[in-house]
């Protein structure tokens, strides 16, 4: 009988690393799960990873962690390229020596967004923020110690551990007669739950490697994928106070003083075909996540977020 793999999770707090976590755990046969959260590991402190990294055994390491504020990465740039650049260097550089995977986990912004459309892998990058483009140099840090290593980009998550865009727009539904979303912004929601389980198909499969893109299928900007949700939730019987999202500019928010990118839907095309599965649209994926977590029974009138 084949021995669990040993899998380091890294950000175990988030969205994604807590269902990779929670995923990687429902089969122990399978899988030795390792979780570090911040409090565990602080990758601004470069002595904590190697104490951590170097004192164990293990096949594999995927990175979840990542300082994504955008503001707070233009108002903390030294902060945001040691936790998004050189940690994950230094991950990469155990892992190399220890002759384990690593799996970085990358995201949409690392494209200018400038064009309309989908983006593959292999699309020219043109970072516009500082979060973004720390995000872009831990991408080349990492493929850099090994071009074996993998980089899975992915976009405006969602899933039931930490709340998310979708989870503000409900609660905000349930007690205000207005909702904004923008409506100029475009990319892929994707569920944390399912991100888990082709993480997961993707450890089986050595040979996948350099950039892949992780998401869901479909596009949407903020205010049709809130639109989307006040729809799920009135069918489902939640008592909003509003049903309708109306669309402002991306321009017009002026506390977002770094700049996003507008186009940046990616598709994950390539991922269906490596690990041979088909990928759910993010519609079908939002619907499951408020039928499982925020309702009890079909139609019920008490939401328990």
């Amino acid at each position: 009988m084949n021995k669990p793999l040993r899998v380091v999770v890294v950000g175990s707090g988030g969205r994604m690393g807590a269902a990779l976590v929670r995923h990687l755990r429902s089969t122990p046969e399978r899988f030795h799960v390792v979780a570090y959260d911040h409090k565990a590991m602080d990758l601004q402190r470069p002595g904590q990873i190697e104490d951590h990294l170097r004192a164990i055994q293990f096949d594999a390491l995927i990175n979840c962690a990542a300082m994504t504020s955008l503001e707070g990465c233009e108002d903390r740039p030294e902060e945001a390229t040691q936790v998004n650049v050189e940690a994950p260097r230094q991950m990469a550089q155990i892992c190399d020596a220890a002759g384990a995977r690593m799996i970085q986990i990358s995201t949409d912004y690392v494209y200018d967004g400038s064009q309309p459309g989908l983006r593959r892998e292999g699309d020219p990058e043109n970072p516009l923020s500082h979060y973004a483009r720390t995000k872009w140099a831990g991408d080349q840090a990492v493929l850099g110690v090994n071009e074996t290593f993998l980089s899975a980009r992915t976009s405006w998550v969602f899933g039931p551990d930490r709340p998310s865009f979708v989870d503000q727009i409900l609660h905000q539904a349930l007690k205000d007669e207005e909702v904004f979303g923008i409506a100029d912004k475009f990319s892929v929601p994707s569920y944390s739950a399912e991100l888990a389980v082709w993480l997961v198909a993707i450890l089986e499969k050595p040979a996948i490697q350099g950039l892949l893109n992780v998401c869901n299928t479909g596009q949407a900007s903020w205010q049709s994928y809130a639109q989307q949700a006040l729809d799920i939730a009135r069918e489902l019987g939640w008592p909003l106070r509003t049903s309708i999202v109306t669309g402002t500019k991306l321009a017009d928010i002026t506390a977002f003083r770094a700049p996003r990118p507008y186009f940046t839907t990616m598709s994950p095309e390539l991922l269906g075909r490596e690990i041979g599965q088909k990928i759910r649209s993010w519609n079908d994926a939002l619907r499951e996540y408020l039928e499982t977590f925020y309702f009890s029974s079909p139609r019920s009138t008490n939401p328990n977020p």
